[in-house]
């Protein structure tokens, strides 16, 4: 068994939570607040900001020219997609280059962040690329599953989890490349080094649960204060 396919075994686990979650089945039912969306978008797109370094440190890293062709071509698609995204927001949300960077980022956000920016200081693909590529297939995924589903074909709601041009499936996709550089640099590897980029792709997945979970309860650092300092404890989550 290749690493890809131990690591795909692993995430359906993930993959069927995320497709329990209440803020998917709210995609699906358009049973969501203006507010949580509010809350998911701001923090989405500030999310996606982020995956510009990421992206860029597989560009530095990549162990051959056709590996830094394809994170570039991925890094072009991911500009392009922030630039027309942010010409739709209105101005109370981040609408421009500088408003983007300026989003403020709640405690989840800021989690799933740092966990794909410490895979950085590996200077490997192997174990930057599943911190990255999980995200992406895991919504992929998600996407594949809701055309199974009886969904509201109401705006905003008909638009999640769609990708438009299908660069992301089929064996020449992005999520099946992904996977055969992860096999290929693997084939090098230390079996504890493969072992912690599955782990890393399944920190991802659970993180994207966590993910929705913010955004349908709208979880803010306010919140964690006041958990922290009520005198009571107890998990956020």
């Amino acid at each position: 068994m290749s690493l890809s396919q131990d690591i795909l075994f692993e995430a359906q686990p993930y993959l069927i939570a995320n497709e329990k979650h209440p803020f998917v089945q709210g995609i699906i039912h358009g049973e969501l607040s203006p507010d949580q969306l509010r809350y998911y978008d701001e923090q989405d797109i500030a999310f996606e900001y982020n995956e510009v370094g990421i992206i860029n440190a597989l560009v530095n890293y990549s162990t051959n020219t056709e590996q830094a062709l394809l994170f570039h071509k991925r890094q072009d698609l991911q500009l392009t997609m922030l630039r027309d995204w942010l010409a739709r927001e209105p101005e109370t949300m981040p609408h421009d280059w500088e408003t983007l960077k300026q989003t403020p980022i709640q405690p989840i956000n800021q989690m799933y962040r740092q966990h794909m920016a410490a895979t950085i200081q590996t200077h490997s693909v192997l174990q930057i690329l599943p911190s990255f590529a999980a995200g992406e297939w895991m919504y992929i995924e998600l996407g594949k599953w809701m055309k199974s589903q009886t969904r509201v074909q109401d705006e905003p709601f008909k638009s999640f989890l769609t990708m438009g041009n299908g660069d992301f499936e089929g064996p020449h996709g992005y999520i099946q490349q992904f996977f055969n550089i992860i096999d290929h640099e693997a084939e090098s590897a230390t079996p504890r080094e493969q072992e912690q980029a599955k782990q890393t792709f399944l920190k991802s997945c659970l993180l994207e649960w966590y993910f929705w979970d913010a955004a349908y309860k709208q979880i803010t650092w306010d919140n964690w204060k006041a958990v922290a300092l009520d005198g009571k404890g107890g998990p956020m989550l």
